[in-house]
């Protein structure tokens, strides 16, 4: 699964989850496995380069072209990732769960690749 695909078509990999060591409510760190709501759909990450990464197939996670310098970057926790407990996919609070509002301007976003 690379980083970005030319024909902008999704990606799957059964190993794919995200994780917050920080956010705006203040949780311990958290692993966001593909166990939302369209979690089959086989939608782990989009990296077609006219965007950037989008992760999960509602776009979960979408990370905007040059976001350090705008709020085009938005999350959207549930469709394909699980969202935090107790919560649901398009539920203000899974919007805003990673960055404190639905647009976010990140000052940096790590991606890695587990090769086992």
């Amino acid at each position: 699964m690379g980083t970005h695909v030319s024909n902008c078509e999704y990606q799957y990999s059964s190993k794919a989850f995200l994780f917050s060591l920080v956010n705006k409510p203040g949780w311990a760190p958290v692993k966001l496995s593909q166990t939302g709501k369209h979690r089959h759909g086989g939608h782990s990450i989009n990296g077609c380069s006219s965007y950037g990464p989008t992760f999960g197939g509602g776009h979960d996670v979408s990370v905007k072209n040059h976001a350090s310098s705008n709020t085009n970057s938005y999350s959207n926790l549930g469709y394909t990732y699980s969202p935090p407990s107790g919560h649901s996919y398009l539920q203000s609070f899974t919007k805003s769960f990673l960055a404190g509002s639905y647009n976010f301007q990140p000052d940096e976003v790590e991606v890695f690749y587990e090769t086992t």
